[in-house]
């Protein structure tokens, strides 16, 4: 009988407990997610990755061509490359090294596959919606007068 009543009360506490932490997962899940949270740390994610080697196999990132950060002119090989300044609504947009209308995530795809020598990423990855998301955020050095 006594072993019965221990083995009740070791299920109904592990129960309690099982039940305790559904209930804390379910509160968490119902926090709204802060937006402007959220975007900052893609923003941040795509600017660690932009210096990311592993993104290909030739030993470049995208701050070869696209100098710190994207905010500064560049180079790939004889082509100049400008500074970024706000590309979001520049796209979609004609990418001349693809010689087509692309969207912005086909242009970041675009140089993992060719000047990164990588592999696409799926569309669903996260690093791609980071990537961009850094891309998009970039804002030209404002030129001293």
């Amino acid at each position: 009988m006594r072993k019965a009543t221990v083995l009740i009360l070791m299920v109904l506490l592990v129960a309690l407990i099982v039940y305790a932490f559904a209930q804390k997962e379910e509160k968490e899940m119902a926090k709204p997610a802060d937006p402007a949270a959220e975007l900052a740390k893609s923003v941040a994610n795509g600017k660690m990755l932009f210096t990311d080697t592993a993104l290909g196999t030739s030993g470049k990132t995208c701050n070869t061509c696209h100098m710190e950060g994207g905010t500064k002119a560049g180079k790939m090989g004889e082509m100049a490359i400008p500074a970024w300044d706000n590309l979001a609504p520049k796209y979609p947009g004609y990418f001349m090294l693809a010689k087509r209308v692309m969207t912005l995530e086909q242009v970041v795809q675009f140089c993992i596959v060719n000047p990164l020598e990588g592999k696409a990423l799926a569309w669903d990855d996260q690093k791609l919606t980071d990537l961009t998301a850094y891309c998009a955020s970039v804002k030209a050095e404002k030129k001293e007068k």
